[in-house]
């Protein structure tokens, strides 16, 4: 029983290839955008997000570092966004919106790194490598396979929509639903590294 479900959800990252050209083209426009928007920002606009910027990747007084505050903020966004992945591939007609939130993720970490890079030169490249890669080395892929295995659930329970879309989801939401258990433990895991060691990291290069 047990490795029938981890059959299955292994089926649903790798059934089609086409899903993940899917989210991985919609995520590098999230970034293009994310890029896009940041050079179209006045000087003035830039200036606020950059004193965001600060308080978020704590690059202010190191004796004020709100490491747990962090932590619950990063994880409820990530943990957030893993949750309406999760409902939209099982509504089957909700994948719009796992596109949406592929696009949304990409264009949120477009749009920071190309501040960083734009406000502070060199300093900003170094600080987008200690504060925004390591996490994202296991969020994003994460995210991506919620986002494949959405788009592959969506797209099964449609095909198989003579057999009854309740009988579907029936026969497959328990492996679904395991495999986003498993992503959903990878994404604490990212919190935990952008809220406690990215930090540290920063705080070696300002």
């Amino acid at each position: 029983m047990k490795r029938n479900t981890i059959n299955k959800a292994s089926h649903f990252i790798m059934s089609s290839g086409v899903s993940f050209a899917v989210a991985l083209f919609f995520f590098i426009l999230g970034i293009s955008a994310g890029v896009f928007t940041e050079i179209m920002m006045t000087s003035a606009e830039k200036e606020g997000f950059i004193s965001y910027l600060d308080q978020y990747f704590l690059l202010a007084d190191p004796n004020e570092l709100a490491f747990m505050d962090i932590f619950l903020s990063s994880a409820g966004n990530n943990l957030g966004l893993l949750f309406i992945i999760l409902i939209s591939g099982l509504s089957a007609i909700g994948f719009p919106i796992v596109l949406v939130a592929m696009v949304y993720k990409g264009m949120a970490l477009g749009f920071s790194a190309a501040l960083l890079i734009d406000s502070m030169s060199f300093k900003g490249v170094a600080i987008v490598f200690t504060s925004m890669v390591p996490q994202n080395l296991i969020l994003m892929p994460a995210i991506i396979i919620a986002v494949v295995a959405a788009l592959n659930l969506a797209s099964l329970t449609i095909k198989n929509r003579r057999f009854g879309f309740k009988k579907s989801l029936a026969e497959n939401s328990g492996s679904y639903l395991f495999l986003n258990t498993a992503l959903a433990l990878f994404i604490i895991v990212g919190c935990f590294i952008e809220s406690f060691i990215s930090p540290l990291l920063t705080r070696l290069i300002i």
